[in-house]
Formats: C-alpha cells, structure tokens, sequence
C-alpha cells in the first residue's frame, strides 16, 4: 500500500499532539481526516497498523514490540469520549506521551 507507513505515522503523530487535538477535535477550527479518536482508530485499522504489530512486519526489537503493544492496549481500552475531557484527562495525557515515544521507536523504521 502506497504511503502506508507515512499515512499509519500521521495518525501516531495525531494522537501525540494535544494542540492538534484541542484545534481539531474539541474547537473543529479545521477539517482533518483524523476528525476524532474514532476516526484515528478507523484509519489505523484501515491500514492494518494492528495486525502489522500483531505480526511484527514492522521489525521491531522485543523492547519496542513490548512498548507498542502497550500504547495501543491504552489507545483502544480508553475508547471514545468527550474531546473537551480527553485532553484535560491524566489517563489521555499518559496515552499521548506514550504515542509520541511510539512515533519516534516507528519513524526508525522503512516499512
């Protein structure tokens, strides 16, 4: 699939980024495909993000494989809310962080 890694790192660098969320998500300043968490959750699965995990087609090392299986069972046991309370929620904030070191151990990678 064509940008597939690019199109998977937009939706990771997404959900890293309050800013983006409060702009997009809560105050709706612009249109962006990543419209809400469904939204990023949708895109993910449209790109096999987690059956690639799953599989480890990435190459990922044991150490990053445990890191992120660990985001996206966050990423999926927090589910849907309210954006006004996910921001300002410690549990997303936790998620968040956890989504940038996740883009960071992804971006090392050619896949």
């Amino acid at each position: 699939m064509v940008n597939k890694s690019v199109n998977i790192l937009d939706v990771i660098e997404k959900l890293s980024n309050l800013d983006f969320q409060n702009d997009v998500w809560v105050k709706g300043k612009y249109w962006d495909r990543v419209a809400n968490y469904s939204e990023a959750i949708n895109t993910l699965e449209d790109y096999n993000f987690f059956d690639d995990l799953t599989n480890n087609r990435i190459g990922l090392t044991k150490e990053e494989i445990n890191i992120t299986n660990s985001f996206v069972k966050k990423l999926l046991e927090y589910g849907n809310r309210n954006p006004s309370y996910m921001i300002s929620d410690n549990i997303w904030k936790d998620i968040v962080k956890h989504s940038q070191l996740v883009s960071e151990i992804l971006k090392r990678y050619d896949w």
